[in-house]
């Protein structure tokens, strides 16, 4: 059976989210110990087979593994694949400071370069999309079309790079984006410096200039961080 999200009975969608959340949130934590089979499934209201598919579900994506005579452990979150899009979506809103610090980090290493190589290879459908985006955003009237237009200005820049793996981390990451963009954007004094810089970032590759597209995104970031409540200086770190 395949594991992706479209294709799983939803039974098992719903046992599986229900124990991603649990781990998700350290009600189970790294180290623990599920219940037994049994008593899980009872719980669930839920068949043991259901339970069975949930556990290699979460097992495939490192978050547990099976330990004969043990019974089903928690790994630690370093052994997670925190690349998966269907685990980024359960992190949602409850992502902690550490994962969220850890995500800016990769975009400061990322989003800046990738900036610099759309403004040298960006086409003009790309560079429309770009722009659409950007327009979407100031013309948002409702905090999810602002956030969904930000995240596609994003995947849009990562995109338009010319560099396949770039355009796929921006598909991969896409929820945790969305999740990371609707704090930053709820806890902003004003949306008006963001939208600022978004405009540099564009104008930057628009203009073919790649050097001030990477200096646009570099201080695009800095507001995220500053919006998000993660000291500047641990971004700006791993630049």
């Amino acid at each position: 059976m395949q594991v992706g999200n479209q294709t799983r009975p939803r039974v098992h969608q719903n046992v599986v989210a229900e124990l991603a959340r649990r781990i998700l949130s350290g009600e189970i934590p790294s180290g623990g110990i599920l219940a037994s089979m049994q008593d899980l499934a009872d719980e669930l209201s839920v068949s043991r087979s259901a339970l069975r598919e949930a556990i290699k579900v979460l097992s495939a994506k490192g978050m547990v593994e099976v330990r004969p005579r043990i019974g089903t452990r928690v790994r630690p979150r370093s052994g997670w694949n925190l690349m998966d899009p269907e685990l980024l979506s359960w992190c949602g809103l409850d992502f902690d400071h550490h994962l969220l610090e850890s995500l800016l980090k990769c975009r400061q290493l990322i989003e800046p370069g990738a900036a610099a190589m759309a403004a040298a290879n960006a086409n003009a459908g790309q560079l429309a999309m770009i722009e659409n985006a950007f327009l979407r955003m100031k013309a948002a009237t409702s905090l999810a079309e602002r956030l969904q237009a930000d995240l596609d200005f994003h995947v849009s820049v990562l995109s338009a790079s010319g560099n396949i793996f770039l355009e796929q981390w921006g598909g991969t990451i896409s929820s945790i984006l969305l999740a990371a963009f609707r704090i930053s954007t709820e806890t902003a004094p004003s949306d008006d410096e963001a939208f600022d810089v978004h405009a540099e970032v564009l104008d930057a590759i628009r203009l073919r200039n790649a050097p001030r597209a990477d200096r646009a995104m570099r201080r695009l970031l800095t507001v995220a961080a500053k919006d998000l409540h993660v000291a500047e200086g641990a971004v700006q770190k791993a630049s």
